[in-house]
């Protein structure tokens, strides 16, 4: 069943827009009978960021929430299923020139070649502009659609290394923090301190990108030309479990691509290099009032010691008490390609947004979370 046949109260809107200089991939989802002014819930999704993998999750939510939201989503810089997003080949020809100048991250250098900015997709810096210039976008638009009303409260809803992207862009524009009523991390992605072995293999990895990253891409190139698509298909269902059809067409549409494989793994092996092993506790006291943050079991970018630390700061005083943490055993970082696993994330989002005073006069609260409050425990 398509997305336009099961969410038919749903106006669901794909578009391409052009942000910091790069074709994006954006979502909008509306409920079509619905002309109340909005509270908008804005989405950044992990790495890859494909915003069409997180379609029916968004839905979801909007669908549980009712009238009086709407929800804007938004794919990395350079992630998605098209040549034009994740760029040419004529584009790709600066590669081994910026890897040798530009992803640096002591110098934070960015430079441009004749078309396209690649610090934009291939940098955290750049991905946390393009998160800040899309949001500015959306409420630009507001504007001009509503001149006469407000502008709408947010609700930014993060998955993974996207809870770092939309947390910065908080921290540095006041602006934009002001309008916001809730932030919800869902297994962020804000530190990187894995279990110690997979610590080793993943830093050592990283630091030798100049290497992996075209080995890697090659050997893509080469499987994805041999292999059957089915065959990948039924691996994918069978070894890997992800039992969502969708979650693996869009899946294989991804990581068939040697451009777009690229492109994660610059991004995903500058994440490695540049985050702390620590909490940003600072972030975290200016965020605190407005924070709920969801872990799940067996995650090796959100692994339940971070939870622990964060109880302990806060048993300590030294991050907000009103931080809302939260705990799903059965929840997998990669929750949107596991069909079983959806709408456990959708009940806790939807009961976290209804538990803002503002909201529950509006909308009902919806069923108990089955997490543990771990509030509670401090």
């Amino acid at each position: 069943m398509s997305t336009k046949e099961q969410y038919k109260d749903l106006s669901v809107i794909e578009k391409q827009e052009c942000i910091c200089g790069w074709p994006t991939d954006t979502l909008s989802i509306d409920i079509n009978t619905d002309n109340r002014t909005k509270t908008l819930i804005l989405f950044t999704p992990g790495n890859p960021g494909v915003i069409q993998w997180y379609i029916d999750f968004l839905c979801k939510v909007i669908q549980r929430l009712g009238s009086g939201f709407a929800v804007h989503g938004c794919s990395l810089a350079g992630h998605g299923l098209d040549d034009n997003v994740v760029g040419n080949d004529d584009d790709h020809i600066i590669m081994q020139s910026f890897y040798k100048e530009h992803i640096n991250h002591k110098s934070g250098k960015v430079t441009k070649d004749g078309q396209r900015n690649f610090a934009i997709p291939w940098t955290m810096k750049g991905q946390i502009k393009h998160r800040a210039e899309w949001i500015d976008n959306i409420l630009k638009d507001w504007k001009i659609k509503h001149p006469t009303s407000p502008l709408p409260k947010l609700v930014f809803l993060n998955h993974s290394i996207g809870a770092h992207f939309t947390q910065t862009v908080l921290v540095q524009r006041p602006d934009i923090l002001k309008r916001t009523q809730q932030i919800i991390h869902i297994t962020p992605f804000l530190r990187f301190d894995p279990p110690l072995l997979t610590k080793l293999f993943l830093s050592r990895t990283a630091q030798a990108y100049r290497y992996t990253i075209p080995t890697i891409t090659s050997i893509v190139k080469v499987l994805s030309a041999i292999l059957p698509r089915k065959l990948i298909d039924i691996y994918l269902n069978k070894v890997m479990r992800l039992n969502c059809e969708n979650g693996r067409r869009i899946a294989l549409d991804v990581f068939m691509n040697e451009k777009m494989v690229r492109n994660h793994l610059v991004l995903g092996f500058e994440e490695i290099r540049q985050l702390s092993e620590y909490s940003n506790d600072a972030a975290l006291r200016i965020l605190g009032d407005f924070l709920s943050i969801l872990f799940c079991g067996k995650d090796q970018w959100a692994p339940e010691s971070h939870l622990h630390d964060l109880q302990f700061m806060q048993s300590k005083s030294q991050i907000p008490n009103n931080i809302h943490l939260d705990y799903k055993k059965h929840i997998q970082h990669d929750f949107v390609v596991h069909s079983e696993q959806i709408d456990p994330v959708v009940e806790y989002c939807v009961g976290r947004i209804n538990a803002n005073p503002s909201n529950m006069k509006r909308n009902s609260v919806g069923e108990e979370s089955s997490s543990i409050n771990l509030r509670s425990r401090l």
